[in-house]
């Protein structure tokens, strides 16, 4: 089987996806896709991971900031049009995750998978939300934020995976029609949630087997 995970920036998708790689013994999949990209295109993994978002991660940006002395308004950033790189970058990153997913018995965290890899058999496609309120908290604690740049950064990061999500794919991130699964983590909690996921991958091994 194969499950992506999609999530919510805070909602706790690494740890959700960790924690049902374990339960099922797959392979979990988060970046280990960039090394083998930016080997064929002679640059590095963070150049990679970079560009194959809408916008540089939060560290880099706020690397960038405090280089110009500006690090409180790096949130602020808006993403400029990719350029043939990024979009080489990009499709180096779906063939790899494809090739990846033909072998079966992984979790994918990110990365758009569930759209990536629509249509393929035996995809269990899980998405994980939670109240913003309770994201805005796990942000600001991870990170050492205050509530409001934390709600800020929740936002910027939500907004960036919806536009990634309808002008690459057509599609309508978080919507329940793109999924077959969908938990809350402020609800269930991190291995409430997980558990959730790991019963409707066994639920759909069993109906295709």
């Amino acid at each position: 089987m194969i499950v992506t995970v999609s999530r919510e920036y805070g909602a706790g998708g690494l740890a959700v996806a960790d924690a049902v790689a374990a339960s099922l013994g797959y392979e979990l999949v988060t970046d280990q896709f960039l090394a083998g990209v930016a080997a064929e295109l002679g640059t590095s993994s963070e150049d990679v991971d970079a560009r194959a978002e809408s916008e540089p991660p939060l560290p880099e940006r706020i690397l960038a900031g405090l280089e110009e002395g500006t690090a409180d308004a790096v949130v602020q950033v808006a993403p400029g049009p990719a350029s043939g790189f990024d979009e080489s970058v990009r499709r180096g990153i779906e063939l790899a995750m494809r090739e990846r997913a033909r072998g079966g018995d992984v979790v994918i965290l990110g990365r758009l998978g569930s759209a990536v890899l629509a249509g393929m058999p035996g995809l269990v496609r899980a998405f994980i939300h939670a109240d913003r309120a309770w994201r805005i908290e796990r942000i600001a604690e991870s990170f050492g934020f205050d509530r409001e740049r934390a709600a800020a950064e929740v936002d910027r990061v939500d907004t960036a995976r919806r536009r990634v999500a309808a002008d690459r794919y057509g599609v309508a991130w978080g919507d329940r029609r793109h999924y077959d699964v969908i938990v809350a983590s402020s609800r269930l909690g991190i291995d409430g949630a997980a558990a959730a996921v790991v019963a409707a991958v066994r639920a759909c091994a069993a109906l295709e087997a």
